[in-house]
């Protein structure tokens, strides 16, 4: 028996947060305003918690400090664009030097 192939795109990329200060209010905003530019419900994983990128106390929730490891999940039709978007925004650091 073959298994289905999901309706939709799913994308799943590890992303590091790099930024001195960690996923603080500021970049977790940046993060929430990005994720709700797409059609796309977005997972961010730390350690087996997980947040609703689209919400941010969600994401302040799950304490991110410098060189924390989370993994992304998209699923939904802007699922690529989405990843690519938010995976570009972690690696600049969300403009903090």
């Amino acid at each position: 028996m073959s298994q289905r192939k999901p309706k939709t795109p799913v994308v799943e990329k590890e992303l590091w947060v790099e930024n001195r200060f960690g996923l603080h209010a500021r970049p977790a905003a940046q993060v929430a305003q990005m994720a709700q530019k797409f059609d796309v419900e977005i997972i961010l994983e730390k350690d087996g918690s997980w947040a609703n990128a689209r919400d941010l106390l969600s994401l302040l929730a799950l304490d991110c400090p410098q060189g924390t490891r989370l993994v992304l999940r998209a699923t939904g039709p802007q699922a690529h664009e989405a990843a690519a978007a938010l995976f570009s925004l972690f690696a600049s650091k969300f403009g903090e030097k």
